[in-house]
């Protein structure tokens, strides 16, 4: 016999993944599915290990800096953790965002083991994480409630907001956030929020100092909630250097964010309604009114002209402007001619809400009538061109909110509400539609409001901001002397005529929008 007669027979591979063991060999009731969480392919016990380890390497670290004693030491040996333990951690964390691992975690007491490891843990992405997990579950009502009746983890989570880890501060804003957004809890926060100086000066160090982008945009839609929704904060907190914060986070973020400077903005409005939020708002005119100014600009400044979708941010702008405009009395036209650009992007914009308004009004009444049309959104948009030829433009899917109504969800887009307008099989409800009209509705107010409080600053005889307003095209002054003669104050048309009388040859386009003969 051959030695290759003797030789063994290669491995075979086997082609599949094993069969698993048939049902008898298990034994009588035995559940294949026994360990995973409710539908999911999750494992309970992956799970259970996972927050033991957790719970473990905690104290570890803990027991590691009694041993070595000082503070320095202490610090260090607390800033890492093991790297398979985060990356498992890193896991759960993705996983807790499911409402049946979030239940489990919550049956588990995660809830109470999470909070035990925030106190203890040195260690930034610890905290980071496990602040993370709790953000993911209170999405669920139920968690929610129990996260929020806790007192001593709220005030945990509020004490984070003076922790120096940017990570941190963005899972921790947006916890409180979600917590503040469920009415049935939010008081839970606001209380001890209002109780403690501590929250406005960490908050206050945030907005002058951050230069991380998400967590100003989660602190933008925290702020905002926080102040739409509870006066005394909103009054508390309407100091300069609050202002002054609000000012630095919009120019840290950028024009480029929309939806974040959107919510600032929106801060600045609401500040705006009370009587100290109005002082804070004067003193700090210097900065405020040339930045204000530029976010209009900035509008203007495109090729096309688009007003839909940035509603409530111009609104905001506008009215905090007429703010500032009519609190600086003798030096309020000083403020329009160091800022000369604002009269012209002021009425060019007001061109295009008025028809905005009228798009809005015909398609609300369209809806209203025959609801089984679909009917989209409106979002006008302007050419810069002397001719001002229309263009039909598509919305762009930004979010805006109505006026006063707190946002739950800063994701939300209005590619929901304007979306599916080419599905003719499709029904479709007009909120949306209403929604829109008093969205435009309240910017042409505001806009009409700052117009007549410029009209009526007008000096008699020659003035620059006169002139401004000559200079814009006929149908744009036309467009405001229109408004102006609805205005419920009647004065407006008679000292416009007072203002130009003698000089209509200086300023013809205003004096024939009126009816002058400028010859």
């Amino acid at each position: 016999m051959s030695s290759e007669d003797n030789s063994p027979s290669p491995r075979r591979i086997p082609s599949r993944n094993p069969s698993p063991p048939p049902a008898e060999m298990l034994g009588e009731g035995v559940d294949l599915h026994a360990d995973n969480i409710g539908d999911t392919a999750y494992s309970k016990h992956w799970f259970f290990t996972t927050l033991m380890n957790l719970i473990q390497e905690v104290e570890k670290k803990e027991q590691t800096e009694v041993r070595k004693g000082g503070e320095e030491e202490a610090g260090a040996a607390g800033i890492d953790i093991d790297e398979e333990l985060e990356n498992e951690l890193c896991k759960l964390w993705d996983m807790s965002i499911n409402k049946d691992v979030g239940r489990f975690l919550q049956e588990f007491h995660a809830v109470d083991i999470l909070m035990g490891v925030i106190n203890k843990s040195q260690a930034p992405r610890v905290t980071e994480i496990c602040v993370g997990i709790l953000g993911n579950m209170a999405c669920c009502d139920e968690i929610c409630k129990d996260i929020s009746n806790n007192e001593k983890l709220v005030d945990v989570i509020l004490g984070l907001l003076e922790d120096p880890d940017a990570p941190t501060l963005v899972e921790t804003s947006r916890l409180i956030h979600t917590c503040v957004s469920n009415k049935d809890v939010r008081t839970n926060w606001l209380t001890p929020m209002k109780r403690d100086s501590t929250v406005y000066t960490a908050i206050l160090f945030i907005l002058q100092s951050s230069t991380n982008v998400d967590l100003l945009h989660n602190l933008s839609s925290l702020l905002d909630l926080v102040l739409d929704v509870d006066e005394e904060l909103l009054v508390a907190w309407a100091m300069p250097d609050f202002v002054q914060g609000l000012h630095e986070a919009i120019k840290q973020t950028g024009e480029e964010k929309e939806l974040t400077v959107d919510s600032y903005l929106h801060c600045l409005q609401l500040l705006s309604t009370t009587e100290n939020g109005v002082q804070a708002l004067v003193e700090c005119t210097g900065v405020l009114f040339p930045r204000l100014t530029a976010h209009v600009a900035r509008v203007c400044g495109e090729d096309v002209i688009a007003v839909g979708g940035r509603e409530r941010s111009l609104a905001s702008a506008m009215s905090v402007l007429n703010v500032l405009f009519s609190s600086a009395g003798e030096e309020a036209l000083v403020l329009l001619e160091k800022n000369s650009y604002c009269v012209e992007c002021v009425m060019q914009l007001f061109e295009v809400i008025q028809e905005d308004r009228r798009t809005s009004m015909t398609l609300a009444a369209a809806g209203a009538s025959q609801k089984s049309t679909p009917v989209s959104t409106p979002h006008s948009t302007r050419h810069r061109t002397e001719e001002k030829s229309e263009s039909d433009v598509n919305g762009t899917g930004r979010r805006t909110c109505a006026e006063g109504s707190p946002r739950t969800d800063t994701s939300q887009s209005r590619e929901t509400e304007a979306g599916g307008s080419e599905d003719h099989g499709k029904s479709q409800d007009t909120v949306p539609v209403v929604r829109n009209l008093m969205e435009v509705h309240m910017l042409y107010s505001v806009t009409v409001e700052f117009l007549a409080d410029i009209v009526k600053a007008l000096p008699k005889g020659e003035s620059q901001v006169a002139g401004y307003l000559n200079g814009c095209t006929r149908d744009q002054i036309e467009s405001m002397v229109l408004a102006l003669q609805d205005h419920t104050d009647d004065t407006l048309i008679p000292h416009l005529e007072e203002v130009l009388s003698g000089s209509e040859d200086k300023y013809p386009r205003l004096a024939a929008a009126i009816g002058m003969d400028a010859s």
